[in-house]
């Protein structure tokens, strides 16, 4: 593994924190691009591959429902 997956998976350890920012699409309806949210903490769970490394998050705090909603309908 990569040391920036190393680090990831030791951030706790470490005394790392990781801040989670999604969009639920790279663009709007207008064809204007998505504001990143900020959903909080995160902390990691597991990974695979290794190019592209994909790594599993744990939210600290469940998402807002606001975000929720707009992501589920994007996603529909």
């Amino acid at each position: 593994m990569a040391t920036l997956g190393r680090r990831d998976q030791r951030h706790r350890q470490e005394g790392g924190h990781v801040l989670l920012f999604v969009r639920p699409s790279r663009k709007d309806e207008r064809g204007e691009t998505c504001p990143y949210t900020c959903l909080g903490l995160a902390d990691y769970v597991s990974h695979t591959g290794a190019r592209p490394l994909a790594i599993t998050w744990r939210l600290r705090l469940p998402i807002p429902a606001a975000f929720y909603r707009e992501a589920a309908l994007k996603i529909a």
